[in-house]
């Protein structure tokens, strides 16, 4: 007895015996809410601070991470010295770096 999801727009399968699909299940467990993501919200007064002032913040959002990196990009700031900053892998930041290129180049 297959049947999908309950959130709206979801058209995953639920897992059996349940009502939500896997993945908004972990939404609801870790954040309250089957609609949350970590994308949505940025706070712009925080990144802009954290890009003028270049120190180390825990805490982030994804997109605050994001927007925070190409903003020290922005004032060619060294990929590790940004990976430091924002609490990432030199390597992810290289290949957020490279994904912006690849967008601009489009």
């Amino acid at each position: 007895m297959n049947r999908e999801c309950r959130v709206d727009g979801c058209t995953r399968q639920a897992r059996p015996q349940r009502h939500l699909c896997h993945g908004h299940r972990a939404r609801v467990s870790r954040y309250g809410d089957p609609h949350f993501t970590q994308w949505g919200t940025a706070d712009a007064l925080d990144v802009e601070l954290i890009v003028t002032e270049q120190r180390p913040v825990e805490g982030l959002t994804r997109l605050e991470r994001v927007l925070v990196a190409r903003g020290l990009t922005e004032r060619r700031v060294p990929a590790a010295e940004v990976a430091r900053i924002v609490g990432v892998d030199k390597r992810t930041v290289e290949r957020w770096r490279s994904r912006d290129r690849q967008k601009q180049a489009a």
